[in-house]
């Protein structure tokens, strides 16, 4: 999976929002009378799509108009929206969106270093027990190439963390 910034922060708004869309006007009319939570996000959204300034323009007259004036300026020194949020210029509400950003980025590189280490292990209780790769694929109902894969090639992208905790739980309980 490759979760761009952009990508994150469209789905982000929508979350936050309640609103199937990327129209900055309607985003910004929800943050301004529903949403208050979502004003970070949504300003980095719009200068992910270069339209920061249109999003100030839109803040006019609300609660909003101050602190998107003051990300205009400050965000206007810096390369990208991204090396603005992960700066210690930011303020904190505008870092938290890219701390959000970067967990769930990282969540699927956490997810198969933890399957690599459920491998370890289950390769070795299965040599312990004697259970083959096509016991366990039926006993659990699971698709034997991406077991396979997994277990003797090390793909760790064919089986989600929960196959793989299941698949060693069951080797756990084949090796008693």
């Amino acid at each position: 999976m490759n979760l761009t910034f952009k990508g994150f922060l469209r789905a982000y708004c929508r979350e936050l929002t309640g609103l199937e869309t990327d129209n900055l006007k309607r985003l910004i009319s929800r943050v301004v009378n529903e949403a208050p939570a979502a004003a970070e996000t949504v300003m980095a959204f719009a200068a992910v799509q270069g339209k920061a300034e249109y999003a100030a323009t839109l803040a006019r007259g609300s609660w909003l108009e101050e602190g998107y004036g003051k990300f205009l300026a400050e965000y206007a020194a810096f390369d990208s929206v991204e090396s603005y949020l992960a700066s210690e210029s930011a303020p904190d509400r505008y870092r938290k969106v890219w701390r959000a950003y970067l967990a769930k980025r990282d969540a699927v590189v956490a997810d198969r270093r933890v399957s690599a280490l459920m491998r370890e292990k289950t390769r070795a209780l299965m040599g312990q027990s004697g259970l083959t790769v096509y016991k366990l694929c039926k006993a659990l109902g699971l698709n034997k190439g991406n077991v396979y894969a997994y277990l003797n090639k090390g793909d760790t992208s064919k089986v989600s963390r929960a196959t793989a905790r299941r698949i060693m739980e069951f080797a756990e309980g084949s090796a008693s």
